[in-house]
Parts: C-alpha cells; sequence; structure tokens
C-alpha cells in the first residue's frame, strides 16, 4: 500500500460501533459540556437503544459520567487524560521551566505549573526542592484534582465569565471534600471574588495538614489564562506567603506570560 493510499480513509476498515461512540464524544466541546441520550440520537440518527448502550459503555470505561438528577452526561477523567500528554508537551511547559526553577530557588520551596481541563486541574510540571523536608510537598506530574479545591485551579477560574462558570458547573457534584474548599457554586463564586482583586489565590493542601499552595495564572498573547504556577510550602509565615513568596509568585507568572507574547 501507498503512503497517498494510507492517507485515504477506506470505510471498509471502519468498525461502526466505535466510530459512533467517538461521535458522541466528539458531540462535547467548549459550548456544548453536556450531552443526552435523545441529543445523540437526533445528531447521530442512532436508535434510542443504541444509544443507551453506547453511553452505557462509554460510562462504564470512565469517558464520560451521568450528571446527578440529571439526564445529562459530561466528559469524565479517562477522556481528559487522553489529552495529558499533549499537555506536557504544550509550549507553555517549555518557557515555564526556567521560571519555575528560579521560582524554586528563590523561595526554597517547590513549584508546579497546572492547566485546567474542564472542572479538573493537571500538574505538567514541577521543580521540586532539594530541601524539602518532606517530599511529599511535590505533587508528581499528571496528579489532577479537582479545579475548585486547588490554588492553580482556582487561579484558572478566576478569568470567567460568570455565564462560563455556570456553565462549567451545572450539575457538579461538590461534595466529598474539605470543610476549607467551596462548598457550592454561590461559595465558590465568593471566593473567585476576593482572589480575584487579589490577583493570585492561596489554598490549603488537599492531602497534606498545614501546607498552603500560592498561585498565580499564566496567560498567552491574547490575554487568555492558559496555566497557573504555584509555590508550595508548609514553613512560610502567613506574612510571607503574601507577602515577598506572593511578590516572586507574580513576577514569576509575568515572566512566563511575557515569553508567551502576552502584553500586561
Amino acid at each position: 500500500m501507498s503512503a497517498g493510499e494510507t492517507e485515504t480513509k477506506d470505510d471498509r476498515y471502519i468498525v461502526p460501533a466505535l466510530q459512533r461512540g467517538l461521535d458522541i464524544l466528539a458531540m462535547f466541546s467548549r459550548s456544548n459540556r453536556i450531552v443526552t441520550v435523545p441529543q445523540a440520537c437526533k445528531a447521530l440518527g442512532i436508535s434510542r437503544a443504541t444509544a443507551f448502550r453506547l453511553f452505557y459503555t462509554l460510562e462504564a470505561n470512565g469517558f464520560i459520567a451521568r450528571i446527578p438528577n440529571s439526564t445529562g452526561f459530561r466528559l469524565h477523567s479517562r477522556s481528559l487524560s487522553l489529552g495529558f500528554d499533549y499537555l506536557h508537551s504544550f509550549d507553555v511547559a517549555d518557557v515555564a521551566r526556567p521560571h519555575l526553577d528560579a521560582l524554586r530557588d528563590a523561595t526554597g520551596a517547590t513549584t508546579h505549573l497546572g492547566v485546567r481541563v474542564g472542572t479538573e486541574m493537571f500538574y505538567v510540571l514541577r521543580a521540586a526542592s532539594p530541601d524539602q523536608r518532606d517530599g511529599r510537598l511535590a505533587v508528581p506530574v499528571g496528579t489532577r484534582h479537582p479545579a475548585h479545591a486547588v490554588s492553580c485551579g482556582r487561579a484558572l477560574l478566576l478569568d470567567l465569565p460568570e455565564a462560563e462558570l455556570d456553565r462549567l458547573y451545572e450539575g457538579y457534584d461538590f461534595d466529598h471534600l474539605p470543610g476549607f474548599v467551596p462548598a457550592d457554586l454561590a461559595a465558590l463564586k465568593a471566593r473567585l471574588a476576593v482572589e480575584r482583586v487579589q490577583g493570585y489565590v492561596v489554598a490549603e493542601s488537599l492531602t497534606m495538614a498545614r501546607i498552603k499552595h500560592i498561585a498565580a495564572p499564566v496567560h498567552d498573547a491574547e490575554g487568555r489564562p492558559i496555566a497557573a504556577i504555584n509555590v508550595a510550602d508548609k514553613l512560610f509565615p502567613d506574612e510571607a506567603l503574601t507577602g515577598w513568596v506572593k511578590d516572586r509568585l507574580l513576577e514569576a507568572a509575568a515572566a512566563i506570560s511575557r515569553n508567551l507574547g502576552h502584553q500586561a
């Protein structure tokens, strides 16, 4: 088979059931975060029974999740994880690396770069301090957390218009997290309103007591928040964390943004 032939789609090799499953996943988009079985039936011209089996299979394998008290489905962790390798190689990681290293050296603390995918935040880069008293402060690359519950995640929610925030968290289950995490959308909006004025986010660690993370967003050439960086260390007094550490953090975030073409 020639190179030209391999580039031409041959319907003989397409598996219809897999194609329909992929078509359902392709229905999810930035403007269409929730998909129902009737919507899929209408859009793809398939029966309700076929659509139900496809949705069930995708849900059972972690690609989509049913929204509580709703007939809709949203993308779930398996779908989000598929893009992780791409995110890890994203230009911002290469640009941010020397700045994360410098921020680590300036503060003596571990620093991270995170990106948001839907309602989840993924750590894609880490500069671990060799002087950390507790190695667990360095969150492994690839770790994901609910965006609203962690510093980098909320830093990436600061610039979202309220209507987009409403769509993003429509039907979202805010339960099963510690009490210091916003417990519902109203609490999240109130927290973001304060943090938006500050220009940075301070959040307690989800996994270790007495650890606080401070984060700030990174913007691209069009001014969009595409990533966030944080500093994590349980040793800083609050006045240091929101004083000179915060200043170094904001300087690093601004430097990365400038390198990406952002004009403040």
